[in-house]
């Protein structure tokens, strides 16, 4: 497969990490658009605080310390602190789904019904049995209901990972045309690593279904236009570029790429050499 030696290997996040993690999240509850829970309900603050912070136990038990009654913002904490609480059984999966569909009985519009249509498709996705169809439709109704939403921008990402990877009654191209139809939203400057992980995504699913065309190279350049943050991502994506531009004959964008690498990357990076080689070759290509 082209470029396999590209990425190196990355630690894996907890599955619920994107949700809480504070830079990404929230600093306090500002993400949930809470400012001023903080002053009216000391032990809900408490609790976003807690889920932050990984401590689902801890905020599980701040947002039940008393009833929630018509507060939706503390029925969502609630919910989400118990379905991370380990352990994760499917009883208590069960009850969170319950829990999660009352914030939807009304047909709400607010930021906890968008946020519990969203972990209800996590939780199809990850928590328990359910079909791809099922999985999908949750997805999609995340970004039916708010599609402007950050949230839906994340559906998008993760509804493109289950259209490439998770269905085989669909043809290569079918998968790839459906995953490349949410760039819209997937693709939104609303979460910018979001974005460039989607056409990340897209990119190496057609690498790796044998596909090599020029919209895998514009889905890279997207990608390194977004700008990922972290350094061995950015390093990689340049790399990608490079091979891929250089395997549909692009000789001079190759090489571009090739030493926009050599210029940031590490000595001791185990791909430099394999890069600096591959410049070699492009250069006696050319004579």
């Amino acid at each position: 497969m082209l470029n396999s030696w590209v990425n190196q290997p990355r630690p894996q996040q907890p599955a619920v990490a994107w949700f809480f993690r504070p830079a990404a999240w929230m600093k306090g509850i500002i993400a949930l658009g809470l400012a001023g829970v903080a002053h009216a309900a000391p032990a809900a603050d408490e609790g976003w605080q807690d889920l932050a912070g990984y401590l689902f136990r801890d905020a599980h038990d701040a947002f039940t310390r008393e009833p929630a009654g018509a507060d939706r913002r503390r029925a969502l904490g609630a919910a989400a602190g118990l379905l991370n609480e380990p352990p994760v059984s499917p009883g208590k999966v069960a009850d969170v789904e319950s829990q999660l569909r009352q914030l939807l009985a009304d047909k709400a519009a607010d930021e906890p019904a968008i946020y519990a249509r969203y972990l209800l498709a996590r939780i199809a996705h990850l928590h328990r049995p359910a079909e791809i169809a099922e999985i999908e439709a949750a997805y999609r109704a995340v970004i039916t209901a708010a599609p402007a939403h950050p949230l839906a921008q994340l559906a998008a990402g993760k509804l493109a990972l289950v259209l490439l990877y998770q269905r085989p009654d669909l043809p290569v191209p079918a998968r790839i045309a459906a995953a490349a139809e949410l760039a819209p939203v997937a693709g939104s400057g609303q979460l910018p690593e979001t974005a460039c992980i989607y056409y990340r995504v897209l990119a190496e699913a057609a690498l790796y279904y044998d596909v090599l065309d020029e919209r895998t190279l514009g889905w890279l350049q997207r990608a390194e236009a977004v700008g990922p943050r972290d350094v061995m991502t950015a390093t990689s994506l340049r790399i990608q570029l490079a091979e891929v531009a250089r395997a549909l004959g692009h000789r001079e964008a190759a090489l571009g790429y090739y030493r926009s690498y050599l210029a940031t990357a590490a000595r001791t990076d185990s791909r430099y050499h394999t890069v600096a080689e591959r410049m070699a070759d492009l250069a006696k290509e050319a004579k």
